[in-house]
């Protein structure tokens, strides 16, 4: 099992807007391209809700950046309700389809 690097904790309450993920990802994507190896949790306890474009922006565009299958070796969230985590979840598989589309 992975050693985890850091953990990454979103904010509380309702999370919405591309503008808002973007410094999530950034930070993520930091943590990542400074540790070729370990895991970063992403900690969503306070999430109450997300909305399909901060998911897409914080979690989906990683898809593109460092591919799917690194990004699922990589990353784990965790601490988040069924509803949180199936949004994330749904902005990866749209990123997925996206980047087999253009191969």
């Amino acid at each position: 099992m992975a050693h985890v690097i850091k953990t990454v904790v979103l904010p509380d309450g309702a999370l919405a807007s591309r503008k808002n993920a973007i410094p999530y990802r950034q930070e993520i994507l930091q943590i990542l391209n400074e540790n070729s190896e370990g895991l970063v949790n992403i900690d969503l306890k306070g999430v109450k809700t997300i909305s399909g474009s901060f998911a897409d922006e914080c979690i989906g565009v990683l898809v593109m950046q460092i591919g799917f299958e690194n990004l699922i070796k990589r990353i784990k969230l965790i601490n988040g309700s069924q509803n949180v985590v199936r949004s994330i979840a749904d902005a990866i598989n749209i990123r997925k389809i996206e980047m087999s589309s253009l191969s």
